[in-house]
């Protein structure tokens, strides 16, 4: 009785989770266990270990970092001094207390990796591999054991696999190494692991002094977790990954103070606590009041957290200075006192605000329809059209040759009137020509007559391409330019889906003249609605959009913009600024075209537009002659044309952006690693990395892609209906698909970087590409059916296929040499600039 009363009068606690894992004894002395530390997490640590998906899955409604180059290499210069003071044997990193490597109670992981990383102080020309090998041994081993230790252990494991990944960066040059990628996902779950244990004392909670035992763990963890974001932010950098902000740590505090952080001694620590206590920030100052302000905040709100701030600052040390940096310059906080003066801020690209940028786009992708209307509403009426006017098939298909012609012509007239009128009044021309084309074909008689007035309503409708571009110039900087101009070609490409589909149906039920009755109707009533709410955008009358001109025509509706928009701008800065004079440049469009800068590319593309619209072209005629199929059959056979052109551009313009951010944080991490080594000035830099930046390898990179799959569906166009008896025709059609994708994806690619090239001109450099891409379909929508009927389908498209991969030679000479001829002509322009400044 007497054993059993002292067995159960004895407390038993339950083991923790980490001595239950390594099936040992919880003896519960300090800085064993969490339990006798007492540490709460206070957030989701579950979040920290799927942070590297972020990356590749982004959370909606997270923020990205927008790192400046210039925090960039801060940071990376800081991470960098951090890894010398480490291998160099001098102490170690400030996220690591100098307690955990004291003698007595250092633990095994930080031991072994504090005396390991210092074979890599000047490593013999080499045998960085051999480093490296060495410490990724260690580190997989870290990484598979972690699950065996205790809380304290796995701290020590945490810290020791961050300096490892920080090593291998930094000094032993494996900034591209796949391992590190896969080294981070270890790291976020051994943060998680570590974090469950707890990152907050429950005293500091309680706004009481912790044991420092629980302090030292809790503020360790904390610091090794900052540590390792920034390090994410950097690696992901160096990947052309975005990053996003940690929201996941909310609630965290802040670094402390170096008073406590630097305490040698537990009394040390104990008086400066309790000095805290009494002095201190109430509740401590939160990681996440370091981020950017709440919009609900009042003002009394914000004072309090700017006086917050300015107490923490009073007594950090180097690791909270460097935290302060870095937040203050990426999340932008209050600062620390009021300015007496705030410096003016910089102008924004385009007033324009999202929602409106949306509404502008969805109208000039609108107008853009007309071009494609006219065009493709027409194909399958054509061979009725030559029965009704008594004339042949090919006659009329000189129709489709004489509108191309003129399509490819007019915008090199209405394109510089555009660049110097102002893009209302070009669109304004524009319609009422059109407008004008198309009542008087409702009503034609005679084949003189149609094609006479198919030349009038081309003119007036192919501009509104060039003019739309030259609109997606103006309001749009080249980070996002690629989705805006992906939203405006599908608007170009709807017709080319149901345009034939209504022709085919107006042609079959009341006449192919109520085509071009519809085609009247539909105009006017847009040409109402454009001038209502379609606001002047060219940048020589209204800059930014912040400049109200005095013609009635560009005032209205810009004014009513200007008011509604959530962009902040001066109202003052752009009227104070005379507007810019330009000339008409007629010639303009022809100059790009035969320019260095564009020729090689605007020539593949005029060849695989060609060899598209002479697919288009012959499929009316073969559909009817090789399948027996009517009018309205014909039309819904180029739906999936129509289709395949719209996916294409929209998916095309969303891989532009990323294409074009990966490629931007790859260039800027290059540059600022650059920056650091030599300590070049930041602004000088960012000048120079704006000049040098390849902007060919961030559009071209899919070009290659879209060719080869071109090619290979128009080879596919050609035998397959060469054999209609063998082959069902879903096949052509399917091939029709897969063309209309990749010829509108590449003509996408090239019109985004030829606006890119001559943002100031875009509209004329718009119109040079359509002055080639016409022509060139002209000419070979002209012998399309005389040479189908004289070597057959196959053979007839196979010689298509062979031009078209004659063409990509323009691609490799661009991707070669273009960067280096665009800042030629940027050279060129500046001392330009600069002369006439000088007179």
């Amino acid at each position: 009785m007497k054993a059993t009363g002292i067995r159960y009068s004895i407390s038993r606690q339950k083991a923790c989770q980490q001595c239950s894992a390594a099936k040992a004894k919880c003896d519960r002395k300090a800085g064993c266990c969490s339990r006798y530390l007492e540490l709460l997490t206070l957030i989701n640590v579950e979040d920290i270990s799927n942070r590297w998906l972020n990356s590749y899955i982004p959370v909606p409604g997270q923020k990205p970092k927008d790192y400046p180059a210039s925090i960039t290499a801060f940071i990376c210069r800081i991470l960098k001094s951090y890894v010398a003071v480490t291998v160099r044997g001098r102490g170690a990193p400030p996220f690591v207390h100098s307690s955990q490597i004291m003698a007595a109670s250092i633990r095994q992981p930080l031991s072994t990796c504090l005396s390991l990383v210092r074979v890599c102080d000047n490593p013999l020309p080499g045998s960085e591999s051999v480093a490296a090998d060495v410490l990724q041994r260690e580190m997989s081993s870290l990484h598979e054991q972690h699950g065996t230790f205790d809380d304290v252990t796995l701290l020590a494991a945490f810290q020791a696999y961050l300096i490892y990944s920080m090593v291998l960066f930094f000094k032993l040059g494996q900034v591209s190494s796949a391992y590190l990628r896969q080294a981070m996902m270890n790291l976020q779950q051994l943060a998680c692991s570590s974090g469950r244990g707890g990152l907050v004392s429950v005293a500091e909670q309680q706004r009481a002094r912790p044991k420092w035992e629980a302090w030292i763990v809790a503020e360790a963890k904390r610091r090794t977790l900052y540590t390792m974001y920034l390090f994410d932010s950097a690696l992901s950098t160096q990947d052309g990954l975005p990053t996003f902000l940690g929201t996941e740590l909310e609630g965290l505090p802040a670094s402390a103070s170096k008073s406590l952080w630097s305490a040698q001694s537990r009394h040390e620590w104990e008086t400066a606590y309790n000095i805290y206590l009494a002095d201190g920030l109430q509740g401590g100052l939160r990681i996440d009041e370091l981020w950017p302000i709440p919009p609900d905040l009042d003002e009394d709100g914000v004072a309090q957290r700017r006086r917050r701030v300015d107490q923490w600052l009073e007594d950090i040390d180097e690791f909270g200075t460097m935290l302060y940096a870095v937040t203050s310059c990426t999340h932008a906080p209050l600062p620390i006192s009021p300015p007496a003066s705030s410096p003016t801020p910089e102008e924004p690209y385009s007033i324009f605000d999202k929602r409106q940028k949306a509404l502008i786009v969805f109208i000039i992708s609108t107008a853009s329809t007309f071009s494609g209307f006219a065009s493709n509403i027409y194909f399958p009426a054509l061979p009725t059209i030559a029965r009704d006017l008594n004339v042949s098939v090919e006659l009329v298909n000189l129709t489709v040759t004489s509108y191309l012609i003129f399509q490819g012509i007019a915008p090199s007239l209405w394109g510089p009137l555009s660049d110097v009128k102002g893009r209302r009044i070009a669109y304004l021309c524009n319609f009422l020509v059109f407008l004008g084309a198309c009542v008087g074909l409702a009503e034609t008689k005679n084949y003189a007559t149609l094609i006479v007035l198919r030349c009038l309503q081309s003119a007036g409708s192919a501009s509104t391409i060039a003019v739309g571009s030259g609109v997606i110039g103006d309001i749009t900087t080249r980070a996002e330019r690629g989705g805006y101009m992906g939203v405006f070609q599908a608007g170009l490409l709807v017709p080319v889906a149901v345009g034939p589909v209504i022709g085919g149906a107006l042609a079959g039920s009341f006449g192919w003249r109520a085509i071009f009755s519809f085609l009247a109707i539909y105009s006017g009533a847009f040409l109402v609605v454009m001038m209502l709410l379609l606001p002047e955008t060219l940048r020589s009358v209204v800059a930014n959009g912040s400049r109200t001109p005095s013609n009635p025509i560009a005032k209205y509706p810009l004014f009513i913009y200007q008011k509604l928009t959530k962009v902040q701008w001066n109202p003052e800065a752009a009227q104070s600024q005379p507007a810019t004079r330009k000339h008409i440049d007629v010639t303009g469009p022809f100059r790009i075209l035969i320019s260095k800068a564009a020729a090689p590319l605007i020539a593949f593309l005029a060849i695989y537009y060609a060899v598209w619209q002479m697919s288009i072209t012959a499929m009316s005629t073969l559909f009817e002659d090789r399948y027996g199929l009517g009018e309205t059959q014909i039309g819904l056979t180029f739906m999936a044309n129509g289709v395949g052109s719209m996916i294409g551009t929209l998916v095309t313009g969303r891989f532009l952006d990323s294409d074009y951010r990966r490629v931007k944080a790859k260039h800027e991490a290059r540059s600022t690693q650059t920056d650091v080594e030599v300590g070049s000035d930041p602004t000088q830099s960012a000048t120079h990395s704006e000049d040098h930046f390849p902007l060919e390898t961030a559009r071209f990179r899919l070009i290659p892609l879209f060719a080869f799959f071109q090619c290979l569906s128009i080879m596919l166009f050609g035998w397959t209906i060469q054999y209609p008896d063998r082959v069902h025709i879903a096949v052509p059609i399917v091939s029709t698909f897969i063309t209309g994708w990749t010829a509108v994806s590449t003509q996408s690619v090239v019109m985004t970087y030829l606006v890119d090239v001559f943002s100031d001109r875009g509209a004329a450099a718009s119109a040079s590409l359509n002055l080639a891409r016409c022509l060139s379909a002209a000419a070979g929508t002209s012998f399309v059916m005389p040479l189908v009927t004289s070597i057959g389908v196959g053979l007839a498209f196979t010689i298509c296929v062979v031009a078209q991969v004659v063409a990509l030679v323009g691609v490799a000479i661009q991707w070669r040499y273009g960067g280096t001829w665009r800042m030629e002509m940027e050279r060129e322009k500046r001392l330009k600039e600069a002369s006439n400044d000088a007179r």
